[in-house]
């Protein structure tokens, strides 16, 4: 496949280039361009291009216009060589105005980028506002569990005996299998088993083959990545996959990477047909979806389901002693919806979403406050100047144009910045975070909004600075020497910078949150000890081997436990039937369970709070149960041991030996729910090998582990984690979030630091002359110094008053994802406001020693 360099600084080239130079700058560019491509890779050339092409923005290299003299034009080259000449003049202003602008604009349109493509979830498909996913929601004995599958024949039966259904695909989740491509063995990717309707009615974008590829059964469609990771530069078409044990699969397309913005990530895509399924009601693992005909009424449809599924319905309540419910989820709003049962959607919650979008607009209007600010700092100095200017016939209006001139001038440098640091931010966002977002966001209306926002702001500030050179009165003054006139204006902009710092205290407050919230999550008593726990996934579960390696194991130097358990955090859990001891008999219940090896929960730490674990008697063990006391509780025991339990299928009826303390396998955003835990027997085998480790555990221990997995099993790969690293993956989505806000956190007391130093230096231009009086008639520099400080101490108070309330807002409802969480204290507002304190002091400290240096006698020279 070819590649061409990005085409939006293509474009900007050929857009500021003189036309006599285009063709060899453009063509030495390309050059570069293809010859990195081929030797760095696409990611870098693209990087390096667009440093390229803003490194010929030189003036050298803009293209020229001939003027008449005293015409418009003329008067505009005029004005742009003056903002040119100024900005060199003030070199350290000017850089600090566009690098802050820069800095905030970049981020605000990478948080822009990243809400953008939460929000535009699944909009890529062509027919997405007809398309539904169907869920099962089961009620037994009053506890109902949303369930994100349904049976097998659901879609099948709707689009029969329901009219307004025009179609309908569905799906079954494959984890992460084996592939064998020759010699080579592949066992990370994510791989569906979808039937022929997948690729017609979802709109993935082909690069070989046709939306009819998975129509036969023994075929696979691949991804881009994947047919690269697979076969290199090889034409994939018909190429031979072998797929788990002796299955051969032909691949039959390839289609582009699944957008960023999908709830549904896979690598690879096999026919459903391949596999002998038990297609019938009672096979509940398919993923259902349907597309409504475009004059199709969900209501009607919802009404019309009933009759078609009634069957199913009564076979539910009389096997089950349940009821059934069929649910609609619109496929654009999967993204954000509930967590459900086997649900294998990418989700995420709202709230942190509502946070980010007022994060841009603070970041934004930070950036504007902070620029408006320093260009009024800059004016005030200039004033006399200005009015000299008026009295020789200057007009209001032309320095308005002055200043409008500016303005673009540092547009034309903050543009292409803020651009090259928001390619750059993308780029390490998805190398360093991988927080990856889908390049179609960019051309999307609320993305472009943002930018067409901050523009106009940006004008209107403009604006506002040409009112306040138009107002005679300040001329006037400036020419009679009373600069401290300009003091009129000044609430106004010390509203703006008590804005700009209120907003770097509600970041301190929220990453201060955030990063207790973590260390809450890291230090909180689980009820399990996660520590120095090696778990091996297993892919095999043939008795003699898996106990030929365990023991194997516990004889080497620095392991302490090797067990086995069904359970692993962030595997889909499955819940199942069992029947349980109540007041009026033994009655169904729907609950989470384990199986594990009989010393799996000391190997743990999972303390037993009344009864006994488990013993190394299977004779004595068969039929024993252990509960947590979460499902003590939901059955209504007062006492458990020796209440019954029948269930699950292929496990012997027995009876409660002990209850163990609650321990929460999930993570701390959902409660903890009843469990129920028996041994493994030879038909419930160990998914998973937990080996317990000694802290000093000889650092090859993990090859040693390696090495006798191999011996027992050779054809399969060696797949290893430590428990607590999966443990803390579960808060990927916080981790992103987390992030963000460290990296806005930073850039938010900087901006705040150069608002601070502008009014700073505003206020010493201004009280010039009052500063040397007072220490003509006694003042010490220490009195003067406090004097310049105490304005600073009033922005603060202001400050305060705005953060605190959006303090308790945004935190309240962070936590909110969180079913554990601590509390919200005091502190959380006290030590922003301390931190924002010393942040005031630092930055206006510079001008406040300045001023109470100076020498009176100069100033009066000077006056």
């Amino acid at each position: 496949m070819s590649h061409q360099p990005p085409k939006w600084f293509d474009r900007f080239l050929a857009w500021y280039c003189n036309p006599d130079l285009l063709e060899e700058i453009q063509g030495d560019a390309h050059e570069l361009y293809f010859e990195r491509v081929k030797n760095e890779g696409k990611r870098a050339a693209n990087f390096k291009y667009v440093w390229d092409v803003l490194r010929f923005f030189r003036w050298s290299n803009i293209k020229r216009q001939e003027y008449v003299p005293g015409s418009m034009g003329a008067l505009w080259n005029l004005n742009f060589k003056m903002a040119v000449r100024n900005a060199r003049k003030n070199k350290l202003i000017f850089a600090v105005k566009t690098t802050g602008l820069s800095i905030c604009f970049a981020f605000a349109l990478l948080i822009t980028a990243f809400v953008v493509n939460e929000l535009t979830f699944d909009e890529f498909h062509s027919n997405h506002d007809r398309i539904y996913r169907i869920t099962s929601k089961v009620n037994f004995q009053d506890h109902v569990t949303h369930y994100a599958v349904t049976p097998l024949p659901t879609g099948q039966a709707l689009v029969e005996g329901v009219p307004e259904i025009e179609n309908y695909f569905r799906f079954m989740y494959q984890d992460k299998p084996i592939y064998h491509v020759g010699n080579e063995i592949f066992y990370d990717d994510v791989t569906l088993a979808a039937d022929s309707n997948f690729l017609k009615i979802l709109s993935f974008e082909f690069l070989q083959g046709m939306p009819s590829a998975l129509n036969e059964p023994d075929k696979i469609v691949l991804t881009e990545k994947m047919a690269t990771k697979f076969f290199g530069e090889e034409d994939p078409m018909g190429k031979t996959i072998e797929f788990g044990q002796g299955i051969l699969l032909e691949v039959a397309a390839v289609i582009k990477d699944v957008p960023a913005n999908s709830h549904l990530k896979f690598d690879a895509l096999i026919s459903c047909d391949t596999f002998d399924r038990n297609d019938d009601w009672s096979n509940l693992n398919a993923y259902t979806y349907i597309l409504l005909k475009p004059t199709a009424n969900l209501k009607e449809v919802k009404k019309k389901m009933p009759p078609v599924l009634a069957t199913f319905y009564e076979l539910i309540v009389r096997d089950y002693k349940a009821t059934f419910e069929m649910m609609f989820e619109k496929i654009t709003d999967i993204h954000f919806s509930q967590n459900l049962d086997e649900d294998i959607a990418e989700k995420r919650n709202k709230n942190n979403l509502f946070i980010l979008i007022a994060v841009v607009f603070l970041f934004l209007i930070t950036g504007l406050i902070n620029y408006l600010n320093l260009t009024l700092a800059e004016l005030t100095t200039n004033l006399k100047k200005i009015g000299i200017l008026r009295v020789f016939g200057g007009m209001a209006n032309g320095h308005g144009k002055i200043l409008l001139t500016e303005t673009v001038f540092t547009l034309l440098i903050v543009l292409p910045l803020a651009l090259a640091l928001g390619y750059m931010g993308l780029v390490l966002a998805a190398d360093f975070l991988s927080i990856r977002i889908d390049q179609r966001v960019l051309l999307n209306p609320m993305f472009i909004t943002t930018g067409i926002g901050f523009l106009f702001l940006l004008l209107a500030s403009t604006r506002i600075n040409s009112f306040v050179l138009s107002r005679t009165s300040h001329i006037i003054n400036s020419l009679k020497g009373k600069l401290s006139s300009m003091q009129n204006g000044l609430p106004a902009r010390k509203f703006l910078v008590s804005a700009q710092l209120s907003f770097s205290i509600i970041m301190i407050a929220l990453i201060i949150l955030i990063v207790d919230q973590f260390q809450f999550i890291q230090n909180a008593d689980k009820g399990f000890d996660d520590k120095n726990m090696v778990v091996v996934k297993l892919r095999s579960n043939e008795t003699s081997r898996v106990e030929a390696f365990s023991e194997t194991i516990k004889k080497m130097s620095g392991v302490t436990h090797v067990e086995g358990s069904s359970y692993y955090p962030g595997v889909i859990e499955t819940k199942y039937i069992f029947q349980v001891e109540t007041d009026k008999g033994m009655e169904q219940r729907l609950v989470p369970m384990m199986n594990c090896s009989f010393d799996y929960l000391s190997a743990l730490n999972v303390r037993v709070v009344k009864g006994r674990g488990f013993n190394n008697e299977k004779a004595i063990e068969r039929g024993s149960f252990i509960i947590n006391e979460t499902a003590a509780k939901e059955f209504g025991w007062k006492d458990a041991i020796g209440k019954k339990i029948s269930g699950p299928e292929n496990y012997v009826d027995g009876e409660v030996i002990g209850v163990v303390k609650d321990f929460n396998f999930a993570s701390l955003h959902s409660k903890i729910e009843p469990m129920i835990i028996f041994p493994t027997d030879e038909n419930w085998g160990n998914l998973f090998i937990y080996i317990k480790a000694n802290p000093l555990h000889p650092t090859e221990l993990i090859s040693t582990i390696e090495k006798e997995f191999k011996a027992q099993w050779p054809e399969l790969p060696f797949e290893w984690e430590y428990l607590d690293t999966k443990y803390l993956s579960l808060y990927r989505n916080d981790y992103e979030v987390k992030n963000i806000f460290e990296v806005g956190l930073v850039i938010s007391i900087l901006i705040s630091c150069l608002g601070i130093f502008s009014m700073s230096a505003l206020l010493v231009t201004l009280r010039t002359k009052e500063m040397g009086i007072r220490k003509i008639v006694g003042a010490s520099s220490l009195q003067l110094l406090l004097l310049h400080t105490k304005s600073f101490l009033q922005f603060l108070i202001l400050s305060v008053l705005v953060a605190w309330p959006v303090i308790w807002y945004l935190s309240n409802q962070w936590l909110q994802n969180f079913a554990y969480h601590v509390e919200l204290s005091i502190w959380y507002f006290i030590i922003p406001v301390l931190i924002a304190l010393f942040i005031t002091m630092l930055t206006s400290g510079y001008h406040g020693i300045k001023s109470a240096l100076i020498n009176p006698v100069d100033v009066l020279k000077h006056e």
